[in-house]
């Protein structure tokens, strides 16, 4: 049993980046940010290697990052108007972002709930104490005053950082229903018609210029009919064939065709001529 939504349940596709750039331009956009965001995890993983420590958390996080980059390196090949790949594709771009979103919520409970912002240095790792000390940093500040000033510091950038949180949360959904859009576009057969896209803003919703093209194109290479061209010897031949080998008649025949009545008077010699009625 195959389970689908109903048709008003149904999004439309999209059919351009941001209405600027073309649907692949910004489907190729997303996965330049989703390759810069794992490699953020790459970097993290060596500090890690290197000393700098971390919770389980941030581990896994960096390892997930890692192997990402292989699925990120084998999704660009399948973005290249391969319906059935994108659409994989799609599957797992979205559930990366489930997975990512997981992760920022436990970081963002860890770092708002648990995570004291009094204005003291932590080292994390050894090496981070050693730099520490070797610095010989002193502050005339008293403790109560370093968290006092800590306190007004975190109070002004909790409110960007929620801003910037949820921002880019539904940055990477809408990035999500550009490969979705993209790959209903593939399935379809109607990227190519999409592909040249520009934006008309006194054009109404739904307006395509390509539909309109190809019938002024159809409308342009239909043979015109009914322009009558007497000089020409190779323009409109009717549509009826004389032979005017019988002697004795020189009555005129009248014959009817899509150019209008004509006259056709046979001469003793065998000519033809043609008069149209009204000339």
């Amino acid at each position: 049993m195959k389970l689908t939504l109903r048709p008003e349940w149904r999004l439309w596709p999209i059919n351009s980046f941001l209405g600027l750039l073309d649907l692949k331009t910004g489907v190729t956009i997303t996965l330049l940010f989703a390759v810069f965001n794992k490699v953020a995890g790459v970097y993290g993983l060596i500090s890690v290697l290197a000393g700098a420590g971390g919770s389980f958390a941030q581990l896994s996080l960096y390892l997930y990052s890692s192997v990402g980059l292989v699925a990120l390196a084998w999704g660009i090949n399948a973005v290249k108007e391969n319906p059935k790949h994108t659409l994989y594709f799609s599957h797992l771009f979205f559930l990366d972002h489930v997975l990512s979103t997981v992760w920022t919520l436990f970081f963002a409970v860890v770092w708002w709930v648990y995570t004291p912002h009094d204005g003291r240095r932590q080292a994390n790792s050894p090496a981070q104490e050693a730099i520490r000390e070797s610095a010989n940093v002193s502050h005339p500040m008293t403790d109560a005053q370093l968290a006092a000033a800590a306190n007004i510091l975190w109070h002004e950038e909790k409110g960007t950082a929620v801003a910037v949180i949820v921002l880019s949360w539904f940055a990477k959904i809408y990035f999500a229903l550009l490969l979705y859009s993209y790959a209903t576009h593939l399935r379809k057969g109607t990227y190519n018609v999409i592909r040249n896209f520009r934006f008309h803003p006194s054009s109404p919703p739904g307006y395509l210029p390509a539909y309109t093209e190809d019938e002024d194109n159809e409308d342009f290479y239909i043979p015109s009919l009914r322009t009558h061209h007497p000089n020409s010897t190779s323009s409109n031949i009717p549509d009826f064939v004389s032979a005017p080998g019988r002697s004795g008649r020189h009555s005129a025949r009248q014959s009817h065709s899509s150019l209008g009545k004509i006259v056709i008077p046979l001469q003793e010699n065998g000519d033809v001529l043609f008069e149209e009625n009204g000339r």
